[in-house]
């Protein structure tokens, strides 16, 4: 019994969750972007999430979505592997906020992307377009899609 209840503490701490609650979120009103993750070797997970509380006030719920995207980052360890494609990692992490975040979050990302906001980075993220289908689909699959039915 004993190891039955250890073997669930210790996928309970390796779980993608789990990085969402170890990594710290810091708040900076400077930083020129919704949210990155940076390396930290103070931090349980080695790395800390920079967030712009003033852009997230200003994009609403589609903050949450971005804040689990960066903590996908950390749970998929691109932090830790930079030999990861760029688009791959952003792929990965779209796909990690879209069954993770809240529906309302990621519906609202959804929202910001098809008004035609994203990265200028289209190499790194696709079109805003493109990557509205996708988020679309990923929480579609994972029946976590609130939004139109036709959007994907």
């Amino acid at each position: 019994m004993k190891y039955f209840i250890l073997g669930i503490l210790l996928m309970l701490y390796y779980s993608p969750l789990s990085a969402q609650t170890a990594t710290p979120e810091i708040p900076n009103a400077s930083y020129n972007d919704i949210a990155a993750v940076f390396p930290d070797p103070t931090s349980p997970t080695g790395a800390v999430i920079i967030y712009n509380p003033t852009i997230c006030q200003n994009i609403g719920a589609a903050c949450g979505f971005f804040r689990v995207h960066e903590h996908g980052h950390v749970a998929l360890g691109h932090h830790l592997n930079p030999h990861i494609h760029p688009f791959q990692r952003e792929f990965d992490a779209d796909r990690f906020a879209a069954t993770y975040a809240a529906p309302n979050e990621v519906f609202t990302a959804w929202q910001f992307f098809v008004s035609g906001w994203s990265s200028p980075n289209i190499a790194v993220y696709d079109t805003p377009a493109n990557r509205a289908k996708r988020v679309c689909a990923f929480a579609k699959q994972i029946n976590n899609w609130i939004g139109p039915t036709h959007a994907c």
